[in-house]
């Protein structure tokens, strides 16, 4: 995938493809995670995720707007026992709803747009949380990626300091988003 997508770098209609490979790869349910770290390791940390998160959005809008346009019986043939969970968790909290869903997933990301898109939540609070909710996430994941690449080719202290960084932070911000929700009422 990384071969394929590093033959587009510096072609006019790079951004245009790597929206389309988003789109495409979310529609077959590939993991959202997986492209997240070939776009980082293909164009580095900066373009990496100005394109993941554009990728990410427009994905996450096409699939939602196809849940819609399923509706919600259809949407549950596909989901199954999930949309009751989703539906739920979503309800009417809107951005903050999303948002949440974003920072712990815990569902694949294309059946969430999907649930998503067949539920009463609007559009905009659907797209704002997304955008809130996984910003840090695919900042983390290409920061990662690019010092993890770093590291991998030229091992020194100075390349795996950085890293080992990124990697507490990560577990760092992964631990307390855990605290805060463990804490939580049902």
């Amino acid at each position: 995938m990384a071969a394929a997508v590093s033959a587009l770098q510096g072609e006019p209609w790079t951004p245009l493809w790597v929206l389309a490979v988003y789109v495409l790869a979310s529609l077959a349910a590939m993991p959202i995670t997986v492209l997240i770290v070939v776009t980082a390791l293909v164009f580095g940390p900066a373009a990496g995720f100005g394109y993941a998160l554009s990728g990410s959005l427009l994905a996450s809008g096409v699939i939602f707007a196809l849940g819609r346009r399923l509706g919600r019986a259809a949407v549950r043939r596909l989901a199954g026992e999930r949309l009751n969970e989703l539906s739920r968790r979503l309800g009417n909290g809107g951005v903050l709803a999303v948002l949440v869903l974003r920072l712990v997933p815990v569902a694949p990301f294309t059946l969430v747009n999907l649930v998503a898109g067949a539920t009463q939540l609007r559009a905009r609070d659907f797209l704002l949380g997304t955008a809130l909710g996984m910003t840090p996430g695919i900042l983390a994941v290409t920061v990662f990626s690019d010092r993890l690449a770093v590291a991998l080719w030229h091992p020194s202290a100075v390349s795996l300091g950085p890293l080992a960084a990124a990697v507490v932070l990560i577990a760092g911000g992964a631990f307390a988003i855990y605290r805060r929700l463990a804490r939580r009422p049902r």
